[in-house]
C-alpha cells in the first residue's frame, strides 16, 4: 500500500513531466526536409489511364473558374463555391506530373507557366478568383451563375498554395518557371505566413524552406524554418488548432445551427504528406478520432455528392462536397496509414467537377499506396525525384 503523501508526489511528478513534455520544442527536421519518395508502383494501370483522362479534360479547358455547389433548397440566395484560391490548380497538376504521359506533361509545363503569368490565377492574386472567371468546371449546364456578394469563404486561407509551387518544381524538375516568381513567392508569404497556423496549411513553411535552399536565399530559408518550428510546437495541442479553425477561417461552419450538418474536419483540408507524418507522430489520438468520426457520420463519405441531408452548402441540403475527400483522404493516407486497397476503394465514384482538386489528389494518393514508401532528405535527391514512375 503506497503512503497517501508518497502517492501524491508521484502524481506531481508525472504532471510535471508532461507540462515538460508539451513544453519541448519539436524536432523538425524530417518534417521540414524529407519526402515521401514512391517507388515500384504497381497494379495501378487503370487508375493512371483515369487520372490522364481528368487532366486532359484540364488541359483542354484551360484556366479553370471556381465551381459552383449548391446542394441546398435556395439556389439563387445561397452562394458555396469551391476552389477560389487562386493557383489550387496546380497543386494538382504537381501531384499528377509523373504518372502523365510526356505531351500532357508538356502540357502541364505550359499550363502552369500561364498560370503564373495570370493577374486572377497565380498563386499571390486577390483571393477569390472570380466566380465568373475561365471555363466553367461544373459537368452540368449552369441555368445562371449567380454571384452575390458573400460571406461565406471570405476568411479561408490560401497559403497552402505555396506547397503546390515547390512540388510542382520538385516532380517535373521545371525550377526555372518557379524561380522567375520568386520574388512573388516571397512576397505572398510575408503577408500571408500567418494563415499557416492550422494543420492543412502549415506544409507553406515546409515549401517555402525547400524553396528558399533551392534557390539559395538564406534569410528566408531561417523565417520558413522558424515559422514552421513555432507552429509544429503549438500544434500538439489539438483544440488550439481547431480554435483557430474555428474562430479565423470557417465560423460559419461552427455556427450552432450549421455545425450538426457538416464534418469538422477542416483543419485537414489541404494537408501535406509532411504534416501528416507529423500528425502521426505528435497528435495521432486526436487526429484518428476526429477522422473517425468524420467516416461514422457520413459511412459513404467517398461517394460523390453522398446524398446526406446535412447544411454543408445552405440550409436543408442534401449532398457532400469534395471537400470531405480533401479532409479524411489525407488523414487516411499519412495517419491511419490505410492500405492500398482501402485507398482505392474510396475511389469507387469520380470526380464532381473538370479539375475536381480533392478528388484528384486522393487519386494520386491512391496510386503511390500501390508502391514502396521511403522518407528521404530532399537535399539530397535529384528533382526529378528517381524511383517515382515519370512516363516519357
Amino acid at each position: 500500500m503506497i503512503p497517501r503523501a508518497l502517492r501524491r508526489l508521484l502524481v506531481l511528478v508525472v504532471v510535471f513531466l508532461q507540462m515538460a513534455g508539451q513544453a519541448s520544442a519539436v524536432e523538425i527536421t524530417r518534417y521540414a526536409w524529407e519526402y515521401p519518395r514512391v517507388t515500384g508502383v504497381t497494379g495501378a494501370d487503370e487508375m493512371i489511364e483515369q487520372l490522364q483522362e481528368e487532366v486532359q479534360k484540364i488541359l483542354d479547358a484551360g484556366r479553370l473558374s471556381p465551381m459552383r455547389v449548391y446542394y441546398a433548397d435556395i439556389a439563387t440566395a445561397e452562394e458555396y463555391w469551391m476552389y477560389l484560391e487562386p493557383g489550387r490548380t496546380i497543386t494538382t497538376l504537381a501531384w499528377s506530373y509523373p504518372y502523365l504521359t510526356a505531351s500532357q506533361q508538356a502540357g502541364v509545363r505550359s499550363y502552369v507557366a500561364a498560370e503564373l503569368a495570370s493577374s486572377t490565377h497565380a498563386p499571390w492574386a486577390t483571393y477569390p478568383v472570380p466566380p465568373t472567371t475561365g471555363t466553367r468546371r461544373e459537368l452540368h449546364p449552369l441555368e445562371r451563375v449567380t454571384y452575390r456578394g458573400f460571406s461565406f469563404g471570405a476568411s479561408r486561407p490560401t497559403v497552402h498554395t505555396i506547397y503546390g509551387l515547390w512540388l510542382y518544381g520538385f516532380r517535373s524538375g521545371d525550377w526555372g518557371t518557379i524561380q522567375a516568381k520568386w520574388s512573388s513567392i516571397k512576397s505572398m508569404y510575408s503577408s500571408r505566413a500567418a494563415q499557416g497556423d492550422i494543420y492543412g496549411t502549415m506544409g507553406a513553411h515546409v515549401a517555402m524552406a525547400r524553396l528558399a535552399e533551392r534557390f539559395g536565399d538564406s534569410a528566408t530559408r531561417t523565417a520558413a524554418l522558424s515559422n514552421l518550428q513555432t507552429q509544429l510546437d503549438t500544434g500538439v495541442n489539438f483544440v488550439t488548432i481547431e480554435s483557430r479553425a474555428s474562430s479565423k477561417y470557417w465560423s460559419d461552419m461552427y455556427e450552432a445551427r450549421r455545425s450538426g450538418g457538416v464534418y469538422q474536419g477542416w483543419m485537414f483540408l489541404n494537408l501535406s504528406p509532411e504534416i501528416g507524418r507529423y500528425l502521426a507522430d505528435h497528435v495521432s489520438a486526436a487526429t484518428l478520432a476526429r477522422n473517425d468520426s468524420g467516416k461514422a457520420k457520413y459511412p459513404v463519405w467517398w461517394l460523390r455528392q453522398a446524398p446526406y441531408f446535412c447544411r454543408w452548402t445552405g440550409d436543408e441540403g442534401v449532398g457532400i462536397p469534395t471537400e470531405m475527400m480533401g479532409m479524411v483522404m489525407p488523414v487516411e493516407r499519412w495517419v491511419a496509414q490505410a492500405s492500398a486497397s482501402t485507398l482505392r476503394d474510396y475511389l469507387r465514384s469520380g470526380p464532381i467537377s473538370i479539375g475536381d482538386c480533392y478528388w484528384l489528389e486522393s487519386l494520386v494518393q491512391a496510386i503511390e499506396a500501390t508502391g514502396t514508401l521511403a522518407w528521404v532528405d530532399v537535399r539530397g535527391l535529384p528533382s526529378p525525384p528517381t524511383g517515382v514512375k515519370i512516363i516519357r
